[in-house]
């Protein structure tokens, strides 16, 4: 297992990263989308986002209310 971590994604990159080191990606996994933690969401599916996750996605844009 490999854990990657980026902050802007462009289409395809990991895959292309481990290409170019010649590991081949046979499954890829999102667990978190900034600083909200995904868990064990099922693809497809979506929960409201609690107060505190609200503040830390506001405070990683830059924004404060």
């Amino acid at each position: 297992m490999l854990l990657v971590s980026i902050h802007e994604g462009k289409k395809r990159e990991v895959r292309r990263m481990c290409d170019a080191v010649g590991l081949e990606v046979i499954r890829l996994r999102r667990i978190s989308i900034g600083p909200v933690k995904l868990g064990m969401l099922k693809p497809g599916t979506w929960r409201d986002l609690t107060s505190e996750e609200l503040r830390s996605l506001r405070a990683a844009m830059g924004k404060d209310s």
